[in-house]
């Protein structure tokens, strides 16, 4: 089912040429809490970058500022995809709708497949 998943987002991207601005739905500061205890606070400011900070679990005090390339896949659902200054992939599927985020992350020959819920701070 992961595979499906990952094989329809690839097909969205390679079928759509515009990568969608930071809607007014998607900004702002959220907290991404995964299964399995890392929760991280994620900060959009604006269309062309993205904050985030591990608050809690395995990773706690790690954090970054990205420049996501973005895809609206649909009316408050997100595709986001970028490469961290480590060299680590990550790419989310955000769910505004359902508050939902479902990460892939790929360092070197390990990838991890995630899922969490998504709290609005602010």
């Amino acid at each position: 089912m992961k595979h499906i998943r990952l094989f329809i987002i690839s097909l969205l991207l390679a079928s759509s040429p515009l990568y969608a601005q930071a809607s007014e739905a998607y900004m702002g500061q959220f907290l991404y809490q995964y299964e399995g205890g890392n929760v991280y606070r994620v900060t959009v400011n604006d269309a062309k970058s993205m904050a985030w900070k591990c608050i809690a679990g395995s990773e706690k005090g790690a954090h970054g500022m990205e420049t996501p390339e973005r895809i609206k896949v649909d009316e408050n659902i997100y595709f986001a995809t970028w490469r961290e200054k480590t060299g680590i992939n990550v790419t989310q599927v955000i769910d505004l709708k359902n508050m939902k985020v479902y990460s892939t992350i790929i360092d070197g020959k390990e990838r991890y497949v995630l899922s969490g819920k998504i709290v609005r701070e602010k």
